[in-house]
């Protein structure tokens, strides 16, 4: 169900609610195989990046998680866990929807968000009578990506970073993710709630605080894991002392895990072998403690169906994934054998095939140029390729796949476009996400393109070359980037790379040069465009960079930063007068205060005049032009406030307010 049928789906709650007051009834919140009654708190803790075989609870030789494994011996424990998508956004968009990633439409960090008309776990809560709060630890999950949907709080601040390596990658420590929830939590007393933690640490970069950067010196991947499990345990023990733990759902999972150098994937975004989407999670129960373990493989996706059937809220259509409830009350599932998706579109960006996964407990299979094919059961480190092996086994899990994908694609593009700007997109390249080149959603089963696996070592070179610049290691970034032309002379993220180190050291001519190449195999490149328009404005040659910025602008109407560099280009060549553009502004508000409702329109026209692209100009003169009911005129200075300042709430309500009225107007 979309937004709209959400509310619809809900019409009585107000009524049954009252029911439940006044007559003391608690069915709303029954539990699944329990007699007790009374609200359920839920509680879904996500620790990024982390492998299910790093948890002592699931077989590490070190103990390196005492607190998750005690949390485990009261609840139930999933061993064979499958993540959709091993990178953050899309991964935790299916973990709060229900939801595989071309049903919901986020594929990736970079040029995605979770599209409005996706139901949360959070909506869904809400709408049931829930407090809903997320405290996130990394800007990966920063409300502009649509994840904050449903959610009555939603802390993703970070505060001012002290050092340039803090404000890049834009994340707090368990710790201070705890702090801020500590908070909360105090002051959350008679209405049920659905309290969502992202804690950071396992991702890169691996920094533990002691005393785990000495205990794991040579793991410190690990002892970010060990560092998040002590916090966690400090967040149960305040969930015990506040009398909340007991009656509470409790879920403890991962959105993804790490390669770790396995199958030549040092971190994760690139192949979905269980390295990367194979994840932890325990369920603990309200007023049981039993434990238990399931082996049967289940999805990320199931976290939705499973609290919202527990807690007896209805489940949206949308969701695909299924309810682990009978493996909570020691049942078997009904049905056939489960397939569980995964993919990762990652590859395409440069110019390889996706990977489009499907398992089973036994068998998985992976779509790429050369198609795999493994058996889990005796290989479960996805070593042995079986396809020629077994072909009739690897058309059947094909067909499948194709079934799946014809059935679950939903979203477009479009809905779920994003256009991030250049701060953005340097933040998520300093966490290891690499940007360029484009993904096609089309999920067509590609055998022309290079197999990832063949690439596999040139993406892990420019990730280290990455890796290298923000450090300030120019010498061997550029040395790496060589190498990367020397086999791919057209890779023109190379080139980008290349310039950024040249511009790093000073050689501003020599950027321009590896700039200049990337728009001669690339002319869309447009945020080639907007580095070259910053070197030219930087030597004022204005002419230059405002054809840069009009470009950049042109490939991307959406990036407001395109537009506030294009406009501070023309205000240094004269053809803008800021002072005039306020002067007419001000004396357009004083005549208005005054009454004078027309001349005031006149000065709010005049700076629409000189300023063309100043939004609040344009918001003004329409203000005024819905006051005198030229609506249609109104309409179109909103429209336009809009399109140069999207995120602007009052222009987007005097439209909605124009719209409205002209609609009345006009109507039969």
């Amino acid at each position: 169900m979309g937004k709209a049928k959400v509310s619809a789906a809900y019409p009585l709650l107000g009524v049954l609610l009252l029911v439940v007051v006044v007559g003391g009834v608690g069915w709303l919140f029954l539990r699944p195989g329990s007699a007790t009654k009374g609200p359920v708190n839920v509680i879904l803790i996500s620790i990024d990046t982390c492998r299910a075989d790093h948890l002592s609870c699931y077989g590490h030789p070190r103990k390196t998680t005492p607190c998750i494994d005690a949390f485990a011996r009261e609840g139930i424990l999933f061993t064979n866990v499958i993540s959709p998508v091993p990178i953050t956004l899309p991964a935790h968009c299916s973990m709060l929807t229900g939801a595989n990633p071309p049903y919901h439409g986020a594929h990736d960090n970079i040029t995605y968000q979770l599209a409005e008309s996706n139901v949360t776990l959070a909506e869904a809560l809400r709408e049931y009578g829930y407090e809903t709060a997320a405290f996130v630890a990394s800007f990966v999950l920063d409300p502009r990506f649509g994840i904050a949907q449903g959610f009555n709080a939603y802390d993703a601040e970070f505060g001012q970073r002290a050092t340039f390596q803090q404000r890049v990658f834009s994340e707090r420590r368990a710790g201070d993710v705890n702090h801020v929830a500590n908070a909360w939590l105090h002051k959350q007393v008679e209405e049920p709630f659905f309290l969502f933690l992202h804690y950071f640490d396992p991702h890169y970069p691996y920094d533990p605080p002691e005393p785990f950067a000495s205990e794991f010196s040579n793991d410190p991947y690990t002892g970010e894991i060990a560092y998040t499990d002590r916090c966690i345990g400090e967040l149960l023990d305040t969930l015990k002392r506040l009398g909340l733990y007991d009656s509470a759902l409790i879920l403890i999972t991962s959105d993804h895990g790490e390669g770790l150098g396995d199958h030549s994937e040092t971190r994760h975004s690139y192949f979905i072998y269980h390295t990367t989407t194979k994840v932890p999670l325990i369920v603990k129960l309200p007023e049981r403690r039993e434990p238990n373990r399931v082996d049967e493989v289940v999805g990320l996706i199931d976290i939705v169906p499973t609290i919202l059937e527990y807690v007896g809220a209805p489940i949206p259509s949308e969701v695909r994934g299924e309810s682990l409830c009978p493996y909570l009350v020691n049942k078997r599932r009904h049905g056939g054998e489960r397939y569980i998706y995964s993919e990762s579109l990652t590859p395409m960006r440069y110019g390889c095939s996706s990977l489009l996964g499907l398992e089973t407990g036994k068998w998985k299979y992976i779509q790429a140029s050369r198609p795999e094919l493994y058996n889990l059961s005796e290989d479960p480190g996805e070593s042995k390729n079986l396809v020629e092996a077994y072909p009739q086994q690897a058309l059947l899990f094909k067909s499948r796949l194709k079934a799946l994908l014809e059935e679950q694609t939903r979203i477009t593009e479009d809905e779920s476009a994003l256009t991030l700007d250049q701060e953005s997109l340097d933040r998520l390249e300093a966490l290891g996400y690499v940007g360029g080149g484009t993904t096609d959603e089309a999920f067509e089963f590609e055998t022309s393109k290079d197999d990832p696996k063949e690439f596999v070592s040139l993406y892990e070179k420019l990730a280290r070359a990455m890796e290298l610049f923000n450090q300030g290691v120019y010498a061997e970034a550029r040395r790496l980037c060589g190498d990367i032309l020397a086999v791919r002379p057209g890779f023109v993220k190379v080139y980008i790379s290349l310039g950024k180190i040249a511009m790093a050291e000073g050689r501003v001519e020599e950027a321009v040069t590896h700039y200049l190449k990337v728009l001669e195999i690339d002319p869309e490149a447009a945020e080639v465009h907007n580095y070259l328009g910053d070197i030219r404005a930087q030597q004022a040659r204005l002419k230059e960079a405002i054809s840069h910025y009009r470009e950049a602008l042109r490939l991307r109407a959406d990036a407001a930063a395109d537009r506030e560099n294009l406009d501070r280009a023309l205000r240094r060549l004269g053809r803008i007068d800021p002072v005039r553009v306020r002067a007419h502004i001000n004396l357009g508000r004083a005549l208005f205060h005054l009454g004078r409702i027309g001349a005031a329109g006149v000065e709010f026209r005049k700076a629409t005049e000189i300023d063309p692209r100043y939004a609040k100009a344009h918001y003004e003169y329409g203000t005024i032009l819905f006051i005198r009911r030229k609506y249609e005129d109104a309409i179109k200075e909103f429209e336009e406030a809009l399109r140069f300042k999207p995120n602007y709430p009052a222009a987007r309500r005097a439209l909605d307010a124009a719209l409205a009225v002209r609609d009345r107007s006009t109507g039969p």
